[in-house]
């Protein structure tokens, strides 16, 4: 069953996501906006899910070091870096797709979080990661 229920949500957020990237990438965006937060918080105020993103995991991802990754995310983005890399923009939105994922299955499999919390998040998880594919650091 567990399985049964991992593969199915795994399919619905790949559909979702994979059926309107091709849109995104057709659309101008406007990247100077946030992404909506990444933590939720219930009416007490308690942090339920918090997404933090793995330095060490993105920079062997990019084929870099964590102190290359570091360096070239203070002047470019990450589709910028991807390019240099020779990865494309596919890949590397597959790439953060899975990394979102897999933490929410964590939560999920501590019982952090339940369906409707995921299927609430999915909803914008592909602007949130177009945008953080673009998004520059500011200096």
């Amino acid at each position: 069953m567990k399985n049964l229920l991992s593969y199915s949500l795994t399919a619905f957020i790949c559909l979702f996501l994979m059926s309107h990237i091709a849109a995104a990438d057709s659309q101008k965006m406007e990247y100077n906006k946030g992404p909506l937060q990444v933590k939720e918080e219930v009416d007490e105020g308690k942090v339920v899910f918090e997404f933090k993103t793995d330095f060490a995991s993105m920079a062997k991802f990019f084929k870099l070091s964590v102190k290359e990754f570091h360096q070239l995310r203070e002047k470019k983005s990450m589709v910028e870096i991807a390019q240099m890399q020779g990865i494309n923009r596919n890949e590397l939105f597959n790439y953060l797709v899975s990394q979102h994922y897999k933490h929410l299955e964590l939560a999920y499999e501590k019982k952090q979080i339940d369906l409707e919390f995921i299927m609430d998040y999915t909803l914008h998880l592909k602007e949130d990661i177009i945008w953080e594919m673009h998004a520059k650091k500011s200096n």
